[in-house]
């Protein structure tokens, strides 16, 4: 039933694993965890499934788990931030939602490699944020993000979140400028991101991307969303946020590095050591 959402060659426990893995990573980075470590997802999901699956699949998961985030957060916000971002973000979703018809009217086969390495690059990028993360916040609570600012940040934050739901490292450098205190940052990101992706979804669905097997594909997998959350919760007081994160950061130099260099590691591994191993039993 779910044969195009798998990718060549990947078998369907690998392919269940690592998208499972995935949803589970969203759970818990919203729920328990600051700073956009969700952006794992991307990579890991682009490993075992078409580039325009990934993100068609997401969207409507993302915006059940915006829901949730500000259910909790439903008084800590300040409108003011959220719409300093958010008016210019509607300038970056045309231009992404315009690129991802394009790539559609072309065919998402010639765009598939270009794809992965842009998202390749941003999840590199972030990997390296997430080492310096402690300097390049203590530069930027040295600053305070104005006007000018939020217009490249939200216009790049929608253009980024459409093409491949990774805006939140720009969104959260962004609010953390704000001085706005843990709870107001944590429930102002969360409306930001609520009111983009929803702005999404019309679009998404007009260039083709979400269709009706997209959403019964995530019916199939929005359990792992309270279970992401759970676990999130529950590691929250147990694990440190900066080893956390830089578990997060191995794993996403691992998915992300193959992205950048067109190597399917999952098809590699199986080549080289599982199917040889197999034949000698």
């Amino acid at each position: 039933m779910f044969e195009p959402f798998i990718g060549q060659g990947i078998p369907p426990a690998i392919f269940w694993t690592f998208v499972g893995l995935g949803i589970i990573v969203q759970g818990i980075s919203k729920s328990g965890f600051a700073g956009g470590v969700g952006l794992l997802t991307i990579p890991l999901m682009m490993l075992v499934m078409p580039v325009d699956k990934v993100v068609a699949t997401l969207l409507p998961l993302l915006i059940l788990l915006d829901f949730n985030a500000i259910y909790h957060h439903r008084r800590n916000k300040v409108w003011e931030h959220i719409m300093a971002i958010y008016i210019p973000s509607l300038a970056g979703i045309l231009a992404g939602a315009f690129l991802w018809w394009w790539i559609g009217r072309e065919g998402v086969e010639a765009y598939a490699v270009s794809i992965k390495r842009f998202v390749g690059v941003i999840a590199i990028l972030f990997a390296l944020y997430i080492l310096a993360r402690d300097r390049a916040l203590d530069w930027v609570n040295r600053l305070h993000f104005g006007r000018k600012t939020a217009w490249t940040a939200g216009t790049l934050s929608g253009f980024t979140s459409t093409m491949a739901h990774s805006a939140g490292p720009i969104v959260s450098l962004y609010m953390f400028s704000q001085n706005m205190g843990k709870s107001l940052f944590v429930g102002t990101t969360a409306w930001t991101f609520m009111l983009i992706n929803l702005t999404k979804l019309p679009f998404f669905v007009g260039v083709g991307l979400v269709r009706k097997d997209v959403l019964l594909f995530d019916t199939v997998l929005v359990w792992l969303i309270p279970l992401g959350s759970f676990l999130g919760k529950w590691m929250h007081d147990r694990i440190a946020e900066q080893t956390f994160n830089r578990l997060i950061m191995v794993f996403v130099l691992i998915a992300g590095l193959p992205l950048i260099t067109n190597i399917n590691l999952i098809l590699l591994i199986l080549e080289r050591l599982v199917r040889p191993l197999m034949q000698t039993v």
